[in-house]
């Protein structure tokens, strides 16, 4: 494993505990304190994960059973960052938000979110991509 590889996993299993960590505080905060209303302490803890929940159904918009052109692919994902916009858009404004200022560092936010988001697929995809390159030229030298 490279040092690359090695702090991509580890950046992976940073976002992995740290959801799994505010979830398990809001279920323990509520266990401990039940009289705290709907929108108490605890609860709240778990919106950044309930707002991640509704922006992976956009992405529903990506699957295809067939292989996508480049074109095709874009598409769908410019598709799906409108429609991750707009469920933050929706949230934002349901929850009493009506500074333009803070819709538009929202827009950006979820933007550069978004991107990250890809690059960090992209990377993966690219690691696992190059090992297999390199075992099946390993192969080829065998056989």
């Amino acid at each position: 494993m490279t040092v690359k590889e090695f702090l991509l996993k580890r950046l992976q299993l940073f976002f992995f505990l740290s959801t799994m960590i505010l979830i398990a505080q809001a279920v323990i905060g509520t266990i401990a304190e039940p009289g705290e209303t709907l929108h108490g302490r605890y609860i709240d803890l778990l919106s950044s994960v309930w707002i991640a929940a509704l922006c992976i159904l956009p992405t529903v918009v990506t699957y295809s059973r067939k292989k996508l052109t480049v074109k095709q692919m874009l598409l769908r994902h410019a598709i799906q960052l409108v429609l991750i916009e707009g469920v933050m858009f929706v949230i934002a404004c349901t929850n009493g938000l009506r500074d333009f200022k803070v819709l538009i560092l929202i827009v950006a936010a979820v933007f550069v979110i978004y991107a990250l988001s890809l690059l960090m697929i992209w990377l993966g995809q690219l690691r696992e991509s190059k090992k297999i390159t390199e075992q099946l030229h390993r192969l080829q030298q065998q056989g």
